[in-house]
């Protein structure tokens, strides 16, 4: 991989907190002064719209962070050709054109803002289903060039969390217990996070509002998983019971009372979440590693054929479960938090 020999560049990792060809590319991002083209795209089957980010690196000598706050420096003008080719087992079978859309609501930061210009569909994209395998070609027709990236599509109907409950009892303090889920089709990569709903009742005749705590249960590829699978094929992970409680006290503020104060626990209070990413995702974020780096100032690791940034899929699952063993009395308990179970839905 080429490096950037001092110089900056304007456009770097840009919308990798929202993205999650096995061929590896060398960039040069400043010879001849060249746009380089920057596309981000994670396709998923079960989204009502896909998105795809095409904008351009460029150079910049004196202050490439002005620049990049520029729409008309960053973005393409007008409207290119863009367009997904759907394969099923290798066969040709749909063409779809991406049009373009303009988001209102990024927040100011290093890039220009509050708008970004985006491609999209909302032509539902096709799902692994009774033994097909479904990718997409991604085609970019610039000027003077034409990109193309492609991916297998993750995920299919048996992709799901498999645990009915989980288990925060206080008896479990330093033990870890098991969390599963069915693992996607083509997924190499797994992001697990968990969310605790209740609604806080802050006077006695005041209205009761849903209050939700978020909180990461870790990332993990499909080899750290396969090592443990079930008789089933599930795939497990193991957490603390104590970090939730941990998470707690800190999103409610402390144990201290507050008068008049009820929090209603429902019966399905907890969601989890299991987001699959695909292999070249997880190549992408492997290389991209500082860790990984081979040498400080290397330009990242890239799955776009003379440009920069990643095309791939992704797929989420969810569901609410209940709290398992002596979960809800050990929260009831804790008086301070005025916790009641009632039972019903959030």
């Amino acid at each position: 991989m080429g490096k950037m020999r001092g110089y900056k560049v304007g456009v770097m990792l840009f919308w990798m907190a929202v993205l999650f060809s096995a061929c590896r590319h060398d960039v040069d991002f400043l010879a001849n002064y060249r746009e380089v083209p920057i596309i981000y795209g994670l396709l998923e089957a079960n989204a009502d719209t896909n998105f795809v980010k095409i904008t351009r690196a460029f150079y910049a000598q004196d202050d490439p962070i002005q620049v990049a706050m520029n729409p008309d420096s960053s973005n393409y003008p007008g409207r290119l050709d863009v367009r997904l080719t759907e394969f099923c087992n290798g066969e040709k079978t749909r063409e779809i054109i991406l049009d373009t859309i303009t988001l209102h609501n990024k927040q100011q930061g290093t890039f220009y803002a509050p708008d970004q210009k985006l491609y999209y569909t909302t032509e539902r994209l096709r799902m692994n289903m009774g033994g097909e395998a479904i990718s997409y070609q991604l085609a970019v027709v610039l000027p003077d060039s034409t990109l193309h990236a492609r991916t297998d599509i993750v995920g299919a109907r048996s992709f799901k969390v498999k645990s009915l409950a989980v288990n925060y009892s206080l008896e479990y303090f330093g033990t870890r217990h098991p969390l599963k889920f069915h693992p996607a089709v083509n997924a190499g990569i797994y992001d697990v996070s968990f969310s605790f709903t209740f609604k806080e009742q802050r006077t006695p005749d005041g209205d009761s509002v849903p209050r939700t705590m978020y909180w990461e249960g870790g990332r993990f590829t499909e080899s750290d998983l396969a090592l443990h699978p079930d008789d089933d094929g599930d795939y497990v992970i193991t957490y603390k019971p104590e970090t939730f409680y941990e998470i707690l006290t800190n999103f409610l503020g402390g144990d201290t009372a507050i008068a008049g104060l009820h929090r209603f626990i429902s019966d399905y209070p907890v969601e989890i979440t299991v987001t699959a990413g695909g292999h070249n995702l997880q190549q992408y974020i492997y290389f991209n590693a500082p860790e990984n780096m081979v040498t400080p100032g290397d330009n990242e690791f890239t799955l776009i054929d003379g440009g920069y940034g990643v095309f791939s899929s992704r797929m989420t699952t969810k569901r609410k479960v209940r709290l398992a063993g002596t979960t809800v009395p050990d929260l009831l308990a804790k008086t301070n938090w005025g916790f009641k179970y009632i039972g019903g839905e959030n």
